[in-house]
C-alpha cells in the first residue's frame, strides 16, 4: 500500500473523542495543531466494558504529535525497550496479522476486532486500549490500528523499568491525574505508550 492510498483512508469514529465525538485537534503535549495534513501523530483510548452492558466507558484518550512521542520515547530506558521488542516478537502471530491486515486493506475495524496479543474479542474485554497512526485526517495504515488488552497492558507494565514507569507516571499525571494536591492519596493509572 503506498502513501497516496493510506491518505484515502479517513480516520475513523472510533478514533474520535468521548467528550466532542470529533478528531482530535491538538497534541496533548504540546498543542500542536493536528489536522493540517502534513502533521503525523498518535491516538491512544483507553476503554472499559461492562458485564452484561452494551455500555463503554472511556478511562483516558490522547493524541500525541510525532515529535512529542519520539521525544517520551527517547526518555525510556533501553531495557524497556528490549523487553518490549521480546516480548511482541514471542505473542504475536505475525502471519495471522498480516493475513488480516492483506484480506482487509481498507477495513480497520477488521483490524480492531480483537487484541492483537491475545486474540480476545474487543467485545470480550473488560478493558482495552486502541492505538492509530494518523496524519491529518486520515489513518496511516501501518501495523496500527490495533487493540490490546488490558491484561495485556498489565503484562507489560510489568517489563517496564522503574525509569519508564516513573516517565510513564510523569506523563499521566500531568494529563489525566487528579489537582495536584489529591495526587498522592491516589494510585497512579499508567499510561503505557506503544
Amino acid at each position: 500500500m503506498n502513501e497516496e492510498e493510506n491518505e484515502q483512508l479517513l480516520i475513523p469514529s472510533v478514533f474520535y473523542s468521548f467528550d466532542t465525538k470529533r478528531q482530535f485537534e491538538r497534541c496533548i503535549e504540546c498543542d500542536r495543531y493536528l489536522l493540517d495534513g502534513s502533521t503525523e501523530y498518535f491516538i491512544e483510548k483507553a476503554i472499559k466494558n461492562y458485564d452484561g452492558f452494551t455500555a463503554t466507558d472511556g478511562i483516558f484518550e490522547y493524541a500525541l504529535c510525532l515529535p512529542c512521542a519520539e521525544r517520551l520515547r527517547q526518555k525510556m530506558s533501553k531495557e524497556s525497550f528490549r523487553k518490549l521488542e521480546s516480548y511482541f516478537a514471542q505473542n504475536i502471530d505475525f502471519n495471522k496479522r498480516m493475513s488480516l491486515m492483506q484480506n482487509h486493506p481498507y477495513e480497520p475495524e477488521f483490524w480492531l476486532n480483537e487484541c492483537m496479543i491475545s486474540g480476545k474479542k474487543r467485545g470480550e474485554l473488560k478493558e482495552y486500549q486502541l492505538f492509530a497512526h494518523c496524519k491529518g485526517n486520515h489513518l496511516v495504515m501501518s501495523q496500527m490500528p490495533y487493540v490490546i488488552s488490558g491484561e495485556t497492558l498489565e503484562a507489560l507494565s510489568d517489563l517496564l523499568s522503574d525509569e519508564t514507569l516513573n516517565e510513564l507516571d510523569d506523563f499521566s499525571r500531568r494529563h489525566f491525574g487528579p489537582p495536584p494536591e489529591l495526587q498522592e492519596d491516589l494510585p497512579i493509572r499508567r499510561v503505557v505508550m506503544i
